[in-house]
């Protein structure tokens, strides 16, 4: 499974592309279930990773979701998913290889939960601590992510922008503040585009493609499971080191991200 051309030119220009099918209804069942045993406590997963509420991450100062965060260092099931040749042959498409896993994570939107926001904002100023900034998400619907639900909005060509802000200054209670960021050229096109990914499909976008999401208005749940991935010039830039994240402090200063807890995804 590869991407054609036009597809690779797509993503570069507008700094996102739908991806195909990467899971079969088997495997959404077994990621789905193993969801519901870690939120209800019937595998062991660390609690410090375990069920952000809108409220707890708004009290943190972060962006407002439920979620888990680092699952593939804790739990088998989910690892499984780093070793699908589809994922990594389609990552490596986009960026140069070896391609290897920064984080995942399990974001879930409740049903009737229109609470459940997830801010305008890039990826890359969370993970400034490697670089250079040309890291991709590989973002998978494990339900029909649609614009009723909180599916992804992404501001096309937004990764191209020169806009530089810290994470310290995100005010996480506006979730339109980038948006209204001086540093957002004036003649920038803003129009949000919404990607709606059925489930089982792909989606990805670029570490600084401008995205969020609503919340989720229908009686069902919306669950996405979502790899962070480098390119294999990625290297070790600065010390702040994120405890929901591999440990960084286990590659030296300048050296390339690489290492057991930094995985490779093996195309085929």
């Amino acid at each position: 499974m590869r991407l054609s051309r036009e597809q690779i030119a797509f993503y570069r220009e507008n700094g996102y592309l739908s991806g195909p099918r990467v899971l079969d209804d088997a495997q959404i069942e077994r990621l789905r279930a193993r969801i519901a045993d870690i939120l209800d406590g019937r595998v062991p997963f660390p609690g410090h990773l375990l069920g952000e509420t809108v409220e707890k991450s708004k009290a943190k100062g972060q962006l407002p979701s439920f979620k888990l965060v680092n699952i593939f260092r804790h739990d088998p099931v989910f690892a499984e998913v780093l070793h699908h040749p589809a994922i990594a042959s389609l990552a490596s498409d986009l960026m140069p290889g070896p391609v290897r896993v920064w984080e995942d994570q399990m974001i879930y939107k409740p049903p009737f939960d229109e609470r459940a926001v997830l801010a305008w904002h890039r990826d890359y100023p969370y993970w400034n601590q490697v670089g250079p900034a040309e890291l991709g998400t590989c973002w998978i619907a494990l339900d029909d992510a649609t614009v009723e639900n909180g599916c992804m909005q992404v501001i096309p060509g937004s990764h191209r922008w020169s806009l530089d802000y810290a994470r310290e200054e995100v005010d996480a209670v506006d979730p339109d503040w980038l948006l209204k960021h001086p540093g957002i050229p004036t003649d920038a096109d803003r129009t949000p585009h919404y990607c709606e990914v059925k489930a089982g499909h792909c989606h990805f976008h670029h570490c600084l493609t401008v995205h969020g999401s609503h919340g989720n208005r229908t009686g069902n749940p919306r669950r996405s499971y979502i790899l962070h991935l480098m390119p294999g010039n990625t290297r070790r830039l600065g010390d702040a080191w994120n405890p929901r994240q591999g440990d960084i402090s286990t590659v030296p200063m300048g050296a390339v991200v690489r290492g057991p807890e930094y995985p490779e995804l093996l195309p085929v």
